[in-house]
């Protein structure tokens, strides 16, 4: 019992000391901050807000708590937001409690339950930063949420950024404090100091992919492989992230050297580019990208590797539904595009081809501007149009039918541009819904005798081969 006693006091001294640490050394806190800190009532928040507490005098520090009442444990979620309540109130700790209803918001924009409470809780926090005229937000991601997020990025197939994982600091706001505390010693804390936290149970359920590792993974690779695996892949992120910082710096002087930054747009001398490695080629596209756009998200390796095979003149990219990378003479041009009044129609491009040619040229069609559809399930002829009431199709990969509405919905398409996406029809259904999704009823398939190949472009160069 001793034993037991004097081990968790050593490991909530460790916690504080460590904290102090990583607070210092990634310069996380000035003085006089007034810090929003989310707390949930488990184990880790709890454990950063009485961290924090415990240092408020000497690192000069004001805290304001924000709690998220997700509705989505009924009474034990309530039971969790009176916690939190009291425990600030015992400690004088402003705070602030909003329930949101976040299963239903979910739905509402087409994402998992996971998703949409961070993007809440990340909303919710930075609404109390204003109100509070607060300068930074601290959440309680500790080394275990490092190690899950390095495997959730691989088995993404991320790069240097993601096996970096989780950033101490976000845009100068957000911080972790706790990021190089593991979770034992997080537990330790706890029971040290009396907090009783509370304990939400799915987190032993394994539905998401973060729950699979953290039960199931590693636990595994620990027991067959290597039982110091956690500090073993805690320097392999240190690694990464040192790599990281280089490639920033690195991306900062290219961007500097090569690109004109202006209202919405990015150009990059071509010049330039030609002569840099292809890995300088993807880092300065990240950075420019996030130049114009604010962010890199869905921003995949295969949007970027289709941007270096851009060759030809007016050849492009889409982003997204309001960005695009263009190849331009002389400049590879990022740009936002802005809606105008005036709506131009595309020429729609047709080209029927044997199956034989087909197998041949597929491979440089890899573009999100040409699909291939088998030539019979075509009725009558082509046209382009937008949506319409009540239209529905088959997207690629399903069986049944989907109102087009949902579909956007889903794809998170923004409602601006839902009626400005152009629709490729036949006189029975939609083909292919413009630079998403083709109609699954369409598809390709070892049947399949003639191909016709449909474009916005010239038929691309892919289909110069033919």
């Amino acid at each position: 019992m001793l034993t037991e006693v004097i081990y968790y006091r050593i490991e909530a001294i460790s916690l504080l000391k460590q904290m102090l640490e990583t607070i210092y050394n990634h310069q996380l806190i000035e003085e006089h901050d007034k810090i929003v800190v989310g707390l949930s009532g488990g184990p880790d928040s709890l454990a950063l807000i009485h961290a924090l507490y415990h240092f408020r005098e000497s690192l000069q520090i004001e805290l304001v708590a924000v709690h998220i009442n997700h509705m989505f444990r009924g009474v034990l979620a309530d039971a969790d937001e009176d916690f939190v309540k009291n425990f600030c109130k015992l400690h004088q700790i402003p705070m602030y409690s909003y329930r949101i209803d976040v299963g239903e918001y979910a739905k509402e924009i087409g994402t998992s339950f996971e998703d949409a409470g961070r993007r809440v809780r990340y909303q919710y926090f930075e609404k109390v930063l204003i109100k509070e005229n607060a300068q930074k937000i601290a959440v309680a991601q500790n080394k275990n949420d490092l190690i899950e997020t390095f495997f959730i990025n691989l088995f993404r197939g991320s790069g240097v950024d993601g096996l970096a994982s989780i950033d101490y600091k976000r845009d100068q706001i957000y911080i972790r404090p706790l990021l190089d505390v593991d979770r034992n010693a997080i537990e330790a804390y706890c029971l040290e100091n009396a907090l009783n936290p509370r304990r939400d149970h799915t987190n032993d359920e394994n539905d998401y992919l973060r729950n699979k590792i953290r039960n199931d993974l590693l636990p595994s690779l620990k027991m067959v492989y290597n039982p110091s695996l956690d500090q073993t892949l805690y320097k392999t992120i240190k690694i990464m992230k040192r790599e990281k910082a280089f490639w920033q710096k690195h991306s900062e002087l290219l961007f500097k050297e090569s690109c004109k930054g202006e209202e919405n747009k990015v150009r990059i001398s071509k010049k330039a580019y030609d002569l840099m490695h292809e890995a300088e080629k993807l880092q300065l596209l990240r950075y420019a990208i996030s130049k114009v756009r604010g962010n890199l998200t869905n921003i995949s390796s295969d949007i970027l590797e289709q941007i270096l095979l851009l060759s030809k003149t007016g050849t492009f990219v889409d982003l997204d539904f309001n960005h695009r990378v263009l190849l331009s003479y002389d400049e590879l041009i990022i740009q936002k595009e802005v809606i105008s009044g005036v709506e131009i129609m595309p020429v729609l491009r047709e080209k029927k081809i044997s199956r034989q040619v087909y197998e041949k040229v597929k491979q440089n069609m890899k573009t999100s501007d040409i699909v291939a559809v088998d030539a019979a399930t075509i009725q009558g002829n082509l046209i382009l149009r937008h949506r319409k009431d009540g239209d529905v199709f088959v997207p690629m990969g399903m069986s049944g039918h989907k109102k087009i509405k949902d579909f956007f919905i889903d794809e998170k398409v923004p409602k601006e541009k839902r009626n400005h996406i152009w629709l490729v029809c036949d006189d029975e259904k939609i083909v292919w819904v413009h630079g998403m999704r083709m109609n699954n009823m369409c598809k390709v398939t070892n049947k399949t005798e003639n191909i016709l190949l449909i474009s916005f472009n010239d038929i691309v160069e892919a289909l110069e081969l033919c």
